[in-house]
């Protein structure tokens, strides 16, 4: 099982007794997905979602971060994208969000050995945007109608970020 230390965060597998609150948040109520979740996250599951950890900040958990690549995935041996979130409004705006990216990605380099770690996010999303910046990613442009609901599919503009094997060995520690 993988467990990860941050500055301030623990990125860690998922507890069973965490599944209702995964139940709710993340796979909208269904109970068997979120034993499922919870019991295949902190390893590299033979599946396309990749490694899921939960991000814990002061003993509780926070949120979740997801590495999608490895084995399992539709991207080049060595790519990688994160996907994060921070589950309560309360808890952003605190450099958790950053302390997690920048542990979840030393790990990727360092253990995995990726040469690209990405991510994208809502060009309107400051608070993501500013922790990419922050743990060393760089803004590589604007992904134009890239999502949106799906009553609404490429609605929504994303910015890309990220960092490559070089940005890692010139800043190991992130940003």
């Amino acid at each position: 099982m993988i467990r990860l230390q941050g500055d301030h965060v623990v990125l860690r597998p998922f507890m069973t007794d965490e599944i209702d609150g995964v139940a709710a948040r993340t796979t909208g109520g269904d109970r068997d997905a979120a034993e499922r979740f919870v019991a295949q996250s902190g390893t590299w599951p033979d599946r396309p979602s990749g490694l899921i950890l939960a991000i814990e900040r002061d003993d509780r958990l926070v949120g979740e971060v997801q590495a999608r690549g490895g084995k399992a995935s539709a991207f080049p041996p060595g790519m990688y994208e994160l996907g994060i979130e921070i589950y309560d409004e309360a808890d952003r705006g605190r450099g958790t969000g950053t302390d997690a990216l920048i542990a979840v990605t030393r790990y990727l380099f360092d253990d995995e050995l990726a040469h690209r770690v990405q991510l994208s996010t809502a060009v309107d999303n400051r608070g993501m945007r500013g922790s990419a910046e922050r743990a060393g990613f760089t803004y590589e442009g604007v992904l134009r109608s890239f999502l949106g609901p799906p009553s609404q599919p490429g609605s929504v503009d994303y910015a890309m970020y990220a960092r490559t094997r070089e940005d890692h060995d010139a800043t190991p520690q992130g940003g």
